[in-house]
């Protein structure tokens, strides 16, 4: 940084080949490594969607993934540039000189359906890309989703749990909840769901939110629900919630039965990733620890997102976002539609 201002503009640089001819005037420009990393930014193209950063360092990065777009694309996908591993290395900063195994470009450690919206965690590292991948193994990530459904969810007395059972379980519930009163009300009583999933084990963790009126929704209900999933089987929140609470998500092609409900299609599929409590893949290791505790208090705070757990004596970053803008939209659609036709129903019996 020389401090003057530059002329290096991406979007008219070309990536040059052997043939190419240099003229007077031209700027010609090398990528060189940083930090042992190589992200990409002259020698293709940026991803046409943003993807907004939620947590950063030199060991990995929660990214905030819009609905549409594929985290990985297959040979001959059809994908293009419309995936989360072409938008990294344009919206993440290479780990700085001396982090330790650094890769060539960051890499996701898990997935979100296209259609659905969230937090992702992707590694910077190869030590944070094992530690976070094993977390997922052993089932330590805890992740919470929010999703609209379609009718109101069965809730059977026989599934329902306390926040004391689901923290046992090991998902993350309001730590505001007394985990040691056992005398706690509805509003604090869990759903579980322990269905098998093609033959395999699937638990997920669950509770309605708001109801809100619908002239087209099942029962004329339609209900937010929050959804915390222990296991991490295909498409396991969407059946689950399909098939054995029998209210599929609002816009799922998939699962919502199909006839009538395919109105609800036309906004997507309402489910999104917004809260994820994870061990912090580098400041949990003996080197890790020590420079965590030669930080200062505002550096180990990270915003807010990082603290030392009392319970497990590990560093744990805990992200969070809002609600994409649609969710409230759509609901607010949905009511102030029914009770327009309430009142229009009124003052046609008045009359």
């Amino acid at each position: 940084n020389t401090g003057k201002e530059s002329i290096y503009d991406a979007k008219k640089c070309i990536r040059g080949r052997v043939p190419d001819r240099v003229f007077p005037g031209d700027v010609v420009g090398k990528q060189v490594r940083m930090g042992g990393t190589n992200y990409p930014q002259v020698n293709q193209l940026k991803a046409p969607f943003e993807m907004p950063v939620v947590y950063e360092d030199d060991h990995f990065a929660i990214v905030n993934k819009p609905a549409g777009v594929v985290v990985y694309s297959h040979k001959d996908g059809g994908h293009g540039r419309m995936t989360v591993r072409s938008c990294l290395p344009f919206v993440l900063k290479p780990p700085k000189k001396g982090t330790i195994a650094s890769i060539r470009r960051p890499v996701s450690v898990h997935r979100l359906d296209k259609p659905t919206s969230g937090l992702l965690l992707v590694a910077k590292t190869k030590p944070a890309m094992m530690d976070l991948s094993r977390q997922f193994v052993e089932r330590q990530v805890k992740k919470t989703y929010t999703a609209i459904v379609n009718g109101i969810p069965f809730e059977s007395k026989d599934s329902a749990i306390t926040a004391s059972d689901a923290k046992i379980l090991g998902v993350d519930v309001d730590d505001k909840i007394n985990l040691t009163d056992e005398k706690e009300d509805n509003g604090s009583l869990w759903q579980l769901i322990d269905h098998s999933l093609d033959g395999k084990s699937a638990v997920t963790v669950w509770k309605s939110l708001r109801y809100i009126p619908s002239l087209r929704a099942n029962e004329g209900i339609i209900t937010m629900v929050e959804l915390k999933p222990k296991t991490g089987r295909y498409h396991q929140l969407r059946r689950h919630m399909a098939w054995v609470s029998l209210c599929p998500l609002i816009g799922d092609k998939e699962y919502d039965g199909g006839g009538e409900w395919r109105i609800f299609r036309e906004r997507g599929l309402f489910l999104c990733s917004n809260k994820v409590v994870v061990n912090h893949p580098y400041y949990n290791t003996e080197i890790g620890r020590k420079k965590y505790d030669a930080m200062s208090d505002e550096e180990k705070l990270a915003g807010g997102m990082m603290h030392l757990s009392e319970e497990d004596d590990l560093v744990k970053i805990q992200a969070s976002i809002d609600l994409p803008s649609k969710f409230s939209s759509f609901l607010k659609w949905e009511e102030e539609r029914y009770h327009k036709l309430q009142e229009d129903d009124n003052s046609d019996k008045e009359l």
